[in-house]
């Protein structure tokens, strides 16, 4: 898949360069930096970290990073997700949430994998997308149908 590595003396940076196309491939994350306000939606299929304020919608397909300074108030859905700063909303995440020292998370975490440090602070709910679908094939209690060889007999007239 790669066929040439390209080294720059001065940094000592390694950059592969896919064989096909030449485009050189790095490991890109979109920041926003602390200080910087965004209110918007964001789009990737790169890491995002955010040490600044983010209010809107965030889908990526990498990891979200949320730092000590940042602040994140919206939706959001990633691959993974590291939080030391607070979030306020909805949050989906498709393999691990990690909830780091000093987080504060409010809303909604929807994940099957979750690592939770002992400082953290939640108000909201954990939701185990996997147990939720194995909930919704099984009928709720008392709603049911009886078979027929369990029914009480009819009273004879």
């Amino acid at each position: 898949m790669y066929s040439n590595y390209l080294r720059i003396p001065s940094k000592k940076i390694y950059m592969a360069i896919e064989k096909d196309n030449g485009i050189a491939q790095t490991n890109n994350v979109t920041r926003i930096c602390a200080n910087t306000k965004i209110i918007g939606n964001i789009v990737t299929q790169h890491d995002i970290r955010i040490d600044g304020y983010l209010e809107g919608q965030i889908k990526t397909d990498g990891k979200l990073v949320i730092g000590e300074s940042g602040k994140c108030t919206g939706q959001a859905e990633c691959k993974n997700v590291d939080i030391s700063g607070a979030f306020d909303g909805v949050l989906k995440v498709s393999e691990l949430a990690s909830l780091k020292d000093k987080c504060v998370f409010t809303g909604e975490l929807h994940s099957d994998q979750l690592s939770i440090e002992p400082s953290v602070r939640i108000s909201g709910q954990l939701i185990s997308p996997e147990l939720s679908k194995k909930d919704d094939k099984k009928p709720m209690p008392g709603t049911g149908t009886i078979h027929p060889a369990h029914q009480e007999p009819e009273p004879k007239r």
